[in-house]
């Protein structure tokens, strides 16, 4: 130390004092900083909490003017409230089809089901039964009986369709079907606690914050993973909605609350700091001042080129000091950056998925902010959005390993971007699900919308299938003008991607290209998948050309994959109903050669002409095992040629089983017998189906009579004829023949 030993005696005279201010004012700060950032903790918690609020009861409030309006509008509703019957098998079908469809639009339903009063008739998305004997009667039976009035959404309770599934924690709503009239009967909807979970859980982190739901009962609505003790409730609200409680506050709040009380006394013990070591300064100038003195003297002493060399040499150590700071706020800097882009890219993707959805719509002057900083698209021009959709993504994720998809994907998802600045254009590309990529296109208001989608993802498109190996196909939406179409048009390329599987995959689908689906041939095709499953049953080649003509009308009318998927399922159901009816050695036939085959080639298929083969080859090849076991039954033989008797002469009213049996030689209680065993119905079922099929043919296609129909098809009693006509359609004859008027202008108008 020698001749600086002055120095470092004035340095470490002064460091005590130094050391207690500077940790003083440290303190103070970060406590004050911690101070702010509980503010702005609490004040983002409240937000948090409003707009999980806000989101639940969105949610809530959409489903239930949804129901009020397919209550209001939709015909089958009304008549399964007003006449509906449990044998009207296809309004009841049509109606489950109904509920499905609302929970595939609406995935917070967990289950629907309609209780008709006039009858106690209960239908659900899964099953039926009366009314006493639905596990959830306890629930609906204060609103039937008016000892409960239209509570809105009820609290958490347990719902419990089916035993083996164990209960659900749901919230219900109970409507009154027709709620504007007296009710008829009650439509209930149940959501999910989990649903109402998952919809805010990407909202917080559950280890700095939570929300809690308390409904009117004081129950909870969602789990609490942190006990009481470790919560501090910071911000509560009333939901104008479903009037629950929300709370939220933050985990381990308490402990903030006792440390930011202890602000008040570590800062009166800094303030008595201070005064110690201003008086610590105080005594060391004063023990200091001469030696400082003297250096002072001694230094003006010295000749102007050593006091230079002196200052130089007393600075090398303060200058390296500083540039090793300073490379370490650097190094600092560029970590911090890095941390930045990597967040860009999650919010960017978060960013899109709120404006596809609609769930935000930025102000212009925020989203010009925005574009700077993450290079956006410019909402003022019109864009285009659309889904390439990876096909055949199954065999996708088993062929390549995890790493190889993401590899893939990100090739994908740059050659559209690359593709795009080749053409001149804009576009930003997001991955919304593992096999669907959101672009939004942005074409100038001269631009051809279809042309500039083809310009830029064709290309693309061709350039993965030759280099990735794999092919996309693209959906692509109308053309949104402002922000908000912008929704509409995402809607609409997932909509068009539902025609792939009769347009064919590898190609690009456009959403105004596409024609309006018949609903109304809907009806048809479940008349004739139920008349394919008769002749399959009866051994009648003719299934084949009716099956012909359901893949011809099919492909006429150009149905999404939803319902090429459901008309299968239906075909399925219906030979499965109809075997059913037949012996064990049938049923084992169609379970082994027909039900499975067929489900798999449902699933592993793609394209319509998939299904169309797949089905076609496995009917077939159940169809002539059928043959061959009908062929080494001792009577069919026999059996056929009856039934070829009965529908030739199905119209005579004689036409008995004593007339048949006098005619083949067969004992009455025999032939009957033989009959069921080989056709899998009784004989007068047979008989009054062949009769009402003629009937309704007539009735569809001439102007004649109800009483000369009766006649025509075997009826001497057009009393008798009206009653069987009704229990097998569901319809009176006069009611038949006014539906099918009704329904072919319906068609013709539209």
């Amino acid at each position: 130390m020698g001749k600086r030993n002055w120095f470092y005696r004035q340095l470490f005279s002064y460091m005590p004092a130094f050391l207690i201010v500077i940790s003083f004012i440290f303190f103070v700060f970060f406590q004050m900083l911690g101070d702010q950032s509980r503010k702005e903790a609490v004040k983002a918690n409240e937000t948090l909490m409003l707009q999980a609020m806000s989101s639940i009861d969105s949610s809530l409030k959409t489903i239930e003017q949804m129901l009020m309006t397919e209550l209001l509008n939709n015909p089958d509703l009304s008549t399964f409230y007003k006449s509906g019957t449990e044998n009207d098998y296809y309004l009841n079908i049509r109606i489950v089809k109904f509920m499905n469809n609302f929970r595939n639009a609406y995935p917070l339903v967990d289950s629907i089901y309609l209780v008709r009063s006039s009858d106690g008739f209960v239908l659900s998305n899964a099953t039926s039964s009366g009314l006493e004997d639905y596990p959830d009667a306890p629930f609906i039976k204060p609103y039937i009986e008016q000892v409960k009035k239209d509570e809105g959404w009820s609290g958490i309770r347990d719902f419990e369709e089916f035993s083996i599934k164990g209960p659900k924690r749901v919230v219900s709503l109970a409507l009154k079907a027709p709620f504007l009239k007296t009710g008829q009967g009650f439509l209930v909807v149940n959501v999910t606690a989990d649903g109402l979970s998952q919809l805010i859980e990407s909202m917080y982190s559950r280890d700095v914050s939570y929300i809690h739901i308390i409904d009117k009962s004081g129950a909870d609505v969602l789990p609490n993973g942190k006990s009481e003790q470790e919560r501090s409730i910071v911000s509560s609200a009333i939901s104008p909605v479903t009037g629950w409680d929300y709370q939220s506050g933050l985990i381990n709040g308490k402990w903030v609350d006792v440390a930011s009380q202890l602000y008040n006394v570590w800062f009166i013990l800094g303030i008595v700091m201070i005064a110690a070591g201003g008086l610590w300064i105080v005594y060391a100038a004063r023990k200091n001042y001469k030696p400082i003195e003297r250096i002072v003297t001694q230094v003006q002493k010295l000749s102007q080129t050593k006091a230079a060399a002196l200052m130089q040499g007393s600075g090398q150590d303060e200058f390296t000091f500083l540039q090793s700071a300073i490379n370490q706020m650097l190094e600092q800097s560029n970590t911090y950056q890095r941390q930045f882009r990597e967040d860009l890219h999650v919010k960017k993707a978060y960013l899109f998925q709120q404006l596809v959805e609609g769930q935000h719509l930025p102000k212009s002057e925020e989203w010009e902010a925005l574009r700077d900083t993450m290079q956006l698209n410019d909402l003022d021009m019109p864009q285009v959005v659309c889904v390439v959709e990876i096909d055949k993504f199954a065999s996708f994720c088993s062929q390549f390993t995890q790493e190889d998809q993401y590899l893939m994907k990100f090739a994908l998802k740059s050659v559209i971007q690359e593709t795009a600045q080749e053409h001149g254009g804009i576009v930003w590309t997001e991955w919304i699900s593992g096999d669907g990529l959101g672009v939004l296109v942005q074409i100038e208001e001269t631009d051809d919308p279809r042309g500039r989608v083809t310009d830029m993802l064709d290309h693309a498109r061709k350039w993965v299938q030759e280099h990735l190996k794999l092919t996309v196909t693209i959906g692509a939406g109308a053309v949104a003008r402002c922000p908000a179409e912008i929704p509409e048009s995402y809607a609409q390329a997932h909509q068009a991607l539902k025609y792939k599987m009769v347009l064919g995959s590898n190609r690009i689908i456009f959403y105004d290209s596409l024609a309006k689906e018949d609903q109304g041939a809907m009806f048809d095709y479940f008349q004739l998948v139920h008349s394919i499953a008769q002749s399959f049953r009866l051994g009648k080649p003719d299934w084949k050309d009716k099956y012909g003509q359901l893949i011809q009308g099919i492909g006429q009318h150009l149905l999404s994959r939803d319902h090429i998927v459901s008309l299968a399922d239906y075909l399925i159901y219906s030979i499965g109903r109809e075997m059913g009816k037949m012996t064990k050695e049938y049923q084992e036939l169609w379970e082994e050669t027909g039900h499975r085959p067929l489900q798999q080639a449902l699933h592993a298929s793609d394209t319509f002409e998939q299904v169309e083969e797949s089905f076609m080859k496995t009917l077939e090849r159940c169809y002539e095992q059928l043959l061959q076991i009908q062929v080494t039954r001792n009577h069919s033989d026999t059996i056929r040629k009856v039934r070829e008797t009965m529908e030739r002469e199905f119209a005579n009213p004689d036409l008995s089983l004593d007339f048949l049996s006098e005619r083949f030689d067969l004992p009455s209680k025999t032939l009957s017998k033989l009959f069921k065993e080989e056709t899998g119905q009784k004989f007068v079922d047979y008989l009054i189906e062949l009769r009402v099929g003629r009937a309704r043919t007539l009735l569809e296609n001439t102007d004649h009579a109800v009483q000369e129909i009766a006649e025509e098809v075997g009826y001497l009693n057009v009393i008798s004829f009206g009653r069987m006509f009704k229990k097998i359609v569901g319809l009176s004859p006069g009611e038949y023949r006014e539906h099918i008027t009704r329904t072919e202008r319906d068609s013709a108008a539209l």
